[in-house]
């Protein structure tokens, strides 16, 4: 190992972001979805690769409420994630070391750390990519373990990097847990990462030789777009980012821009503008108020909604006044009411990475019943998309012949309406219309199928998110 590239990182170890930025101000990347880059997915039916999808999601979901109300006496670390990364709906190809090697890599925007197998690789699941080898890059240096840098993951040690040239035991080991049996392991470093034609000089990665419940083969690692210091986002100082994606029925990539080009249309009359909430447990995530629900122009009838301050769309505003804008309140970390501000709001994650939307499960129960008022169909059951709530349709009429309403949810009191298409699937196996909506006894959460067809824009200085409607498949052209 060279001295002068571990020399120049010590120096810098006390600054967060220390990317050393090429010219360009703005990265587009090509999101692909995780069963498209399988060779074998063109012989796949629409229906199974949805199948799919739905699965992963609730694999993921499956270590979200341990993760986010662990006992009350349990210390929580920088170090979990407690949303499971093992799904990894879309990938980005980019470059690590010199000379680069290419990756594939999952995008989480619930999770921070970057990382990536790496050799020699003691307990690791398989991988299309070739392993990286660190010590084939010239550039690739360790991370000490007295050091800031390795003191943003609560869960690290001291100790080697598992190679046999290197006698050094002051090295960082990290154990990162996404949830459930989600765990990687390995030694925190710094390298040239390259997105397309540019590089970035010292980023900081798990260098990972143990992965447990890691993702699909496809996957070489993750990459982080969390709030905390070691995402992606975080260590190139980018200020904002977005992703459009396509249905998933057309087969299309999605797009991801970050940096400047990552704009929103701002005469689009769709288009609303949320502040992000802080949760003090989770500060990685985004997270916004959920504070009102509709089906089509009428107001959910629960009791939560007596006390939520949002107006349904479409209804005048009791007290309106133009020139006070709406206070962001912070989300409460104490695990009660779904995440929310008390009885004000709950909580909400935005997610790439889940396919479905979760609901706290009483507004959940809620929204069942209203559509069942709704739709004027039989329930069914038994649906092969392993989906809860579906309506029987008439034999030989499509779901695009029936009625269902479309569904606005309020954030902060800027409504987001999602039509039929966005809220259901025709799950032709069974015969019946599903809605692409489940239950969860944790935080709620807002997934990638409701995000179709959506520009997704995170202004991180301002902390607000942007959504406006347009057509995502277009944009990939």
């Amino acid at each position: 190992m060279e001295a002068m590239p571990l020399l120049l990182f010590l120096a810098l170890l006390a600054v967060p972001a220390y990317c050393l930025q090429s010219p360009r101000q703005s990265y587009h990347l090509e999101l692909a979805r995780v069963d498209s880059v399988d060779t074998g997915s063109l012989n796949i039916t629409d229906h199974e690769l949805l199948r799919r999808a739905i699965q992963r999601s609730r694999e993921r979901l499956a270590s979200i409420t341990p993760r986010l109300y662990p006992t009350r006496n349990r210390k929580v670390v920088a170090g979990e994630a407690p949303v499971l990364s093992a799904g990894g709906e879309y990938l980005v190809k980019l470059g690590l070391g010199t000379p680069q090697r290419c990756f594939t890599a999952a995008i989480d925007t619930a999770s921070d750390l970057i990382w990536t197998q790496c050799q020699p690789c003691v307990k690791c699941y398989r991988q299309k990519d070739p392993v990286f080898n660190p010590m084939a890059s010239t550039t690739y240096a360790v991370v000490p373990c007295n050091s800031d840098t390795c003191d943003e993951l609560d869960t690290h040690r001291c100790g080697r990097s598992g190679s046999e040239d290197d006698d050094d035991d002051d090295v960082c080991q990290y154990t990162y847990t996404y949830g459930g049996n989600s765990t990687t392991r390995g030694t925190l470093a710094v390298d040239t990462l390259t997105i397309g034609d540019d590089s970035f000089h010292g980023v900081v990665f798990g260098c990972s030789s143990s992965s447990v419940g890691g993702p699909p083969a496809e996957v070489s690692g993750v990459v982080g777009l969390g709030r905390g210091p070691l995402s992606l986002v975080s260590q190139l100082s980018v200020r904002r980012f977005m992703y459009c994606l396509p249905p998933p029925a057309s087969r299309s990539a999605g797009r991801l821009v970050l940096g400047a080009d990552a704009t929103a249309m701002r005469n689009a009359s769709d288009r609303i503008v949320v502040p992000m909430s802080i949760n003090p447990r989770y500060p990685s995530y985004y997270y916004l108020n959920l504070n009102g629900m509709s089906i089509g122009d009428k107001a959910m009838s629960s009791s939560l909604r007596s006390s939520m301050n949002a107006t349904a769309p479409g209804t005048p505003d009791p007290n309106p006044n133009p020139n006070v804008a709406a206070s962001p309140v912070p989300v409460s970390g104490d695990g009660d009411g779904g995440g929310g501000t008390g009885p004000d709001a709950y909580g909400m994650i935005i997610d790439i990475a889940s396919t479905i939307t979760f609901l706290e499960e009483s507004l959940y129960e809620e929204l069942v019943d209203d559509l069942e008022e709704e739709i004027r169909l039989p329930r069914g059951s038994g649906s092969t998309l392993g989906l809860d709530l579906c309506f029987i349709l008439p034999e030989g009429v499509p779901m695009s012949r029936v009625y269902a309403p479309s569904m606005s949810l309020a954030f902060d009191g800027e409504w987001l309406k999602l039509e039929k298409e966005e809220l259901f699937v025709e799950d032709r196996e069974s015969g019946m219309m599903c809605l692409m909506i489940g239950k969860t006894d944790g935080v709620s959460i807002l997934g990638n199928y409701q995000q179709q067809n959506i520009q997704v824009m995170y202004n991180l200085r301002r902390e607000r998110i942007t959504f406006v409607k347009t057509n995502c498949e277009a944009m990939t052209h």
